[in-house]
C-alpha cells in the first residue's frame, strides 16, 4: 500500500534522538507533519531499556530547558550528585583509595535518567502535540530522491506494508544506523574499547560500603550512590548510576587488548572479574542476584560517519551518527547539538535557501567537537 501524502519529516527511530527531534522541531513550526517511526512497541519497559542513563549539562540543559522537560525530570528522576571517580583496583577500602567527586550538590541541575520512563512521556508528549508517533513499526528501505523529488521510506507493522513520501529523513535508529549502512559511511576511529552492563533490581548503596564517618561526612548530603560513581583501574572502569525506578545500572567499560570481552561476556564472568577488580561491586551485586534484570554486552561500542548532514534533506542523529565514549556521559549532548543544527537545516530548506552550504558548515563543526574529543578517550584507557 502507498500513501500519497507528502510527510514533511520523518524520523526512522523514535528513541531519546528521535523523539527529542520531533519535539523540537514542533517547537519551532507548529504546522510541521512530522512521522516518528518506532520499531519496538510502547510503553517501554522500565530500569531494563537502554543505557545512556547519566546525563550531563549539556544535555541536561537541552532535555529540561529546550525540550521543556524540566518538571518531568524533577518528578521522575534523580538529581544527580556529579561525577565521582574512585581509583579501586582490587581494594574494598573506599576510605583509603583516592576519590574525585564534589562534596555538595552542583547548582547546575542534572539527573540521572531512567530511559524507559523519559521516552514513554516524550512518546505520549509527541502524540498530544500532533506528531504521528508509530511504533511496533520496521523500516524496510528508504529509496532518495533526485533532486526535489521526495524520499520514498518503506515500511511494514504487523501485516501492512506501506510507503511514506518525505522531503526530509532523519535517521534516529541508533546502532542500526539504518542510513549509515546504506551509504556506506561508518568508520573506525581507532578507539578498540567494549561494555557490558546490565541492571539490578534494587538499590546498590554505595555509601554504606565504608564505615568510616569522616569518609560519609565529606559529603553533605551524605549521598554518594546519586553520583555517576566510575569505580576506576588499569584499562577499564565500572559505573554505577540509580534508576527512579528503584533499580541500579551497573557497567564495565575497557580497553579490549586488556580486558577481553571472554573474561566477562556472560554474567558469572562478570561477577569473578569484579571480584578481582572492584571486589566491593562483586560482593554488592552477589548478594543480589536473585534481582538481575538483564546483562548485556557490545564489541567495539565507539565509531565515527563520513557523514552526518546532506544538502540532500537527510541527516544522522544521536547513535545513527557518531558515538565516542561513555566515560563523561556526552551521549545527549551530542544528540543537542545534531537536532539543533537538523532543525537549523529544515528551517533554511522550508525558507527556501539552499541547506547544501550550511550542511557542510554544520557537519564540519559537529566533526570537529567530535574529533577533538575524541583525544580524551582513544588510548587513554
Amino acid at each position: 500500500m502507498n500513501t500519497n501524502a507528502m510527510h514533511d519529516v520523518v524520523i526512522l527511530g523514535g528513541g531519546l534522538a528521535g523523539l527529542s527531534l520531533a519535539l523540537q522541531l514542533r517547537q519551532r513550526f507548529a504546522d510541521l507533519d512530522i512521522v516518528v517511526l518506532e520499531r519496538n512497541t510502547h510503553p517501554a519497559p522500565l530500569a531494563a531499556h537502554k543505557v545512556g542513563e547519566s546525563k550531563v549539562e549539556i544535555g541536561a540543559h537541552y532535555l529540561a530547558d529546550t525540550l521543556g522537560l524540566r518538571a518531568h525530570l524533577d518528578g521522575e528522576h534523580i538529581r544527580k550528585f556529579g561525577f565521582r571517580f574512585f581509583w579501586s583496583d582490587g581494594r574494598d577500602d573506599l576510605d583509603g583509595v583516592t576519590e574525585l567527586g564534589v562534596s555538595t550538590v552542583m547548582p547546575t541541575p542534572t539527573w540521572q535518567i531512567d530511559r524507559g520512563i523519559l521516552e514513554n512521556h516524550m512518546g505520549q508528549l509527541a502524540l498530544e502535540r500532533g506528531i504521528d508517533f508509530r511504533d511496533g513499526c520496521s523500516v524496510r528501505g528508504v529509496d532518495f530522491g533526485e533532486g526535489d523529488a521526495a524520499h520514498q521510506v518503506r515500511v511494514s507493522s504487523g501485516d501492512q506494508s506501506l510507503t511514506l513520501a518525505a522531503r526530509w529523513v532523519v535517521d534516529a535508529s541508533g546502532r542500526a544506523g539504518l542510513l549509515k549502512r546504506k551509504l556506506d559511511l561508518a568508520v573506525d576511529n581507532g578507539h578498540d574499547a567494549n561494555a557490558i552492563w546490565f541492571r539490578i533490581d534494587d538499590r546498590l548503596a554505595i555509601d554504606q560500603w565504608c564505615n568510616d564517618h569522616d569518609w560519609s561526612g565529606r559529603c553533605d548530603p551524605p549521598e554518594r550512590w546519586r553520583s555517576t560513581n566510575h569505580l576506576c583501574g588499569p584499562g577499564y572502569w565500572v559505573w554505577l548510576i540509580p534508576l527512579s525506578s528503584g533499580a541500579h545500572s551497573v557497567g564495565i567499560v575497557c580497553d579490549a587488548a586488556m580486558h577481553p570481552m571472554e573474561t566477562m561476556n556472560t554474567f558469572e564472568r562478570t561477577l569473578e572479574w569484579l571480584h578481582v577488580h572492584q571486589p566491593l561491586v562483586a560482593r554488592a551485586c552477589e548478594a543480589k542476584r536473585d534481582k538481575l534484570m538483564d546483562f548485556r554486552f557490545l564489541r567495539g561500542y565507539s565509531y565515527a560517519s563520513k557523514q552526518v548532514f546532506s544538502g540532500d534533506r537527510w541527516a544522522l542523529t544521536g547513535e545513527a551518527g557518531l558515538f565516542l565514549d561513555p566515560f563523561y556521559s556526552p551521549g545527549t549532548d551530542f544528540i543537542a547539538i545534531g537536532n539543533t543544527y537538523i532543525c537549523e537545516l529544515i528551517a533554511l530548506d522550508r525558507a527556501g535557501k539552499p541547506v547544501g552550504p550550511y550542511a557542510r558548515l554544520y557537519e564540519q563543526l559537529m566533526l570537529s567537537f567530535y574529533n577533538n574529543t575524541l583525544s580524551m578517550y582513544r588510548g587513554q584507557y
